[in-house]
């Protein structure tokens, strides 16, 4: 009975690391600059963020894989076996509602000159709240996206978030530590309501201020949304993949 109980024990801890883990509420304590990378536990609305892993692979990244074939896994290490079949394929159906409902746009002028300034605006809808991320990064790539000043750009002041009600929002950048730079390439916008019968997801708008890099060429610059389909009442850690990455179109802009 012992050697049995060690193998299922020892096989446990095998099994635990596909399981993925989501932060449903947001990440409050992340305040710094980040990338999509950190999101391990999310999946990719498509396969091709992620050109440089092999097709099967990157297929796994997507929802279907990622999870709901975690959601209809009818035994651990599944976090849904108590869930009846009619719950999952309800859940299951939820989380495509959302992410049918949800985008993310990016928009600012085509060029600039070296070190001039740049005003970029992302604009994002979707997920079922109670906040939603914002990254400024270079490229629409899964795990090889980079912070915007990585390819030279400067963030010149902290961004000017606005959230679903139309207000300015200061209260996630005034967890920076008194004295530090609040020019963050990513934020959360926070307070956000979900109600699908009326047609009510998560939304926002972030502005960032870019200074230019000083090295004349053609730079590239996305935006991501994180979002999630499912929800919780303990905000952090929760044992589901129910989270979401998706990446606006790439832009390019112009250092004269």
């Amino acid at each position: 009975m012992k050697k049995r109980l060690a193998a299922i024990l020892q096989a446990t801890v095998f099994l635990l690391p596909v399981a993925a883990y989501g932060y449903p509420n947001g990440t409050p304590q992340y305040v710094t600059d980040s990338g999509p990378f950190c999101a391990s536990c999310h999946s990719s609305v498509m396969a091709g963020y992620m050109p440089e892993l092999p097709p099967d692979v990157a297929k796994k990244e997507l929802p279907e894989q990622k999870h709901y074939a975690l959601v209809r896994m009818p035994t651990l290490p599944s976090p849904y076996v108590e869930l009846t079949p009619e719950d999952k394929e309800r859940l299951i159906n939820k989380a495509k509602l959302i992410d049918s409902n949800s985008a993310v746009s990016i928009t600012a002028r085509s060029k600039v000159k070296a070190g001039g300034e740049l005003t970029v605006t992302v604009k994002a809808r979707g997920g079922n709240g109670p906040v939603i991320g914002i990254m400024l990064v270079d490229r629409a790539l899964r795990y090889q996206a980079r912070p915007v000043s990585s390819d030279g750009w400067l963030v010149t002041g902290e961004p000017e978030v606005i959230g679903q009600d139309g207000k300015i929002q200061k209260a996630w950048l005034d967890k920076r530590i008194k004295g530090t730079p609040r020019n963050l390439n990513f934020v959360l916008i926070e307070g956000e309501r979900f109600d699908p019968e009326r047609n009510l997801y998560p939304e926002g708008m972030v502005t960032y201020a870019l200074k230019a890099p000083s090295a004349p060429g053609a730079y590239t610059l996305t935006a991501v949304l994180l979002y999630g389909t499912e929800n919780t009442d303990k905000a952090g850690f929760f044992q589901r993949p129910s989270g979401r990455i998706l990446f606006s179109e790439e832009i390019k802009v112009e250092v004269e």
